[in-house]
């Protein structure tokens, strides 16, 4: 009788070794020798996993199947030809059986015979699936353990700036992609969009772009189920730099910055002082502009605090420039009289709360050892409210705002003097926008409000 045989291996480095291939071959002809079987095709599939069907060759006993070409199947055991239960029992039953193909095993004992069997042939798939998701809890258990050493996980796509090596499990940086990579981090820091750095540093597309400005990987971290480990490669960003990077990256999100464009001095500093809502530029006569209230536009009454009664004037941009310019200069001429007080933060107060009770609990605890019992119930209580700060605590530090670091804006405005006439208007503006939160305008009269710092 003619019979046709399959074959699998899941990895193709096993199908290049022949790990797994010769010994089912082997097998399986001596099972088809000693059953009077004749092999007259060979369906083998390298390399592909057993969890699914998307395998050219078993797509192929499949069609042959249906077109009644097939009278027998040999294959070494059922997770060969499968190794998920619902996919094993629809190719028996659906395939197989339907086309009155034989089904046979080296060794499983399959068949479909009487209702104890087909239970049976049915039980061995679901071990079959079983072993598998065994043998995939175990792997990633094994890489798990890995990556927490510090070793990279292997496979899958490898960082921009890095290449793999096998023998010692880490990834090495590529000098020259490095070096790109370190320009572009500045050039961002510096206010460049992912854009215009894509363009000056030559990366294939945006997303690579922002990939690598913002890939932990860089900073010698690996990231892996959405937790972050302690790699061994050499990172290639420094932390300091790269943590401001995302700082500012979230600041200018939340604020819709932008300079891949020429802005105007106070593009996205200024808000009307009578209504709240935010004021744009307009061209005028000349080539110049004013300074109006986008309560004025019936087009923009989306915005926050939009007010079709709003009063305020408009004004020439140049003087209302020039106030800030005086301003913020004088500002960074003589930084320490300016230097706001920063607001006590919601995280600042529960801390604060914190550092209360635990004084307290020592307390308590003296009184306790000497031997005043009557504390005792207090002493729980406190702990338990102690326990709670801290879950809140823990939840407040996750959900706080990100802000643009103190020190970064405190730097911006102390070399303010210093390079303010050798700067172009776009960075005139980036700078800015680091330093103040809003610029208040009414009726010509101007308030700067700076950010913390």
């Amino acid at each position: 009788m003619k019979c046709v045989a399959y074959m699998r291996v899941s990895t193709e480095k096993q199908a290049e070794e022949g790990n797994g291939l010769e010994s089912q071959k082997r097998d399986i002809e001596n099972y088809c020798r000693k059953n009077e079987l004749i092999i007259a095709d060979w369906y083998v599939d390298e390399g592909y996993t057993g969890s699914n069907m998307n395998r050219p060759e078993l797509q192929r006993l499949i069609t042959d199947c249906s077109r009644k070409k097939v009278n027998c199947v040999v294959a070494f055991k059922l997770d060969r030809i499968s190794r998920s239960m619902v996919d094993g029992i629809y190719i028996i039953e659906k395939v197989f059986q339907s086309n009155n193909v034989a089904f046979k095993c080296v060794h499983d004992s399959i068949s479909y015979d009487s209702p104890m069997e087909q239970a049976y042939t049915q039980m061995m798939a679901v071990f079959a699936q079983l072993d598998k998701n065994t043998m995939m809890l175990r792997m990633r258990g094994g890489m798990l353990e890995r990556i927490k050493q510090g070793y990279w996980w292997g496979g899958g796509n490898t960082p921009y700036c890095y290449r793999y090596d096998k023998e010692q499990g880490i990834l090495i940086p590529i000098q020259e992609r490095a070096e790109q990579a370190r320009k572009a981090l500045e050039l961002f820091i510096s206010g460049y969009s992912d854009a215009k750095i894509k363009e000056i540093c030559g990366f294939k597309s945006e997303l690579v772009t922002r990939k690598v400005l913002t890939g932990v990987v860089n900073i010698g971290m690996i990231p892996y189920k959405g937790n972050i480990y302690q790699g061994k490669h050499k990172p290639i960003f420094d932390k300091d730099r790269f943590e401001l990077a995302q700082e500012l990256r979230k600041s200018r999100c939340s604020a819709k910055i932008s300079c891949f464009t020429e802005p105007n001095l106070l593009t996205g500093l200024c808000y009307c002082g009578v209504c709240g809502c935010k004021m744009r530029y307009q061209k005028w006569s000349n080539g110049n502009h004013k300074i109006y209230c986008c309560s004025r536009n019936k087009g923009l009454k989306y915005l926050p605090n939009y007010n079709p009664n709003c009063n305020n004037s408009l004004e020439w941009a140049d003087d209302i420039e020039k106030q800030v310019t005086d301003e913020i200069l004088k500002i960074s001429l003589n930084l320490s009289s300016y230097k706001p007080k920063a607001k006590e933060t919601k995280l600042e107060i529960m801390q604060s709360q914190l550092e209360r009770e635990q004084t307290k609990l020592k307390r308590l605890y003296s009184l306790y050892a000497d031997g005043n019992d009557t504390v005792l119930e207090m002493i729980k209580d406190l702990e338990s409210q102690i326990s709670k700060t801290k879950e809140d605590i823990s939840v407040e530090s996750k959900n706080a705002i990100n802000t643009q670091k103190k020190e970064f804006t405190y730097q911006n405005i102390k070399k303010l003097a210093d390079v303010w006439d050798n700067i172009d208007k776009k960075q005139k503006n980036f700078i800015l926008k680091t330093i103040i939160d809003k610029v208040i305008i009414v009726n010509g009269n101007v308030e700067i409000q700076l950010k913390n710092f």
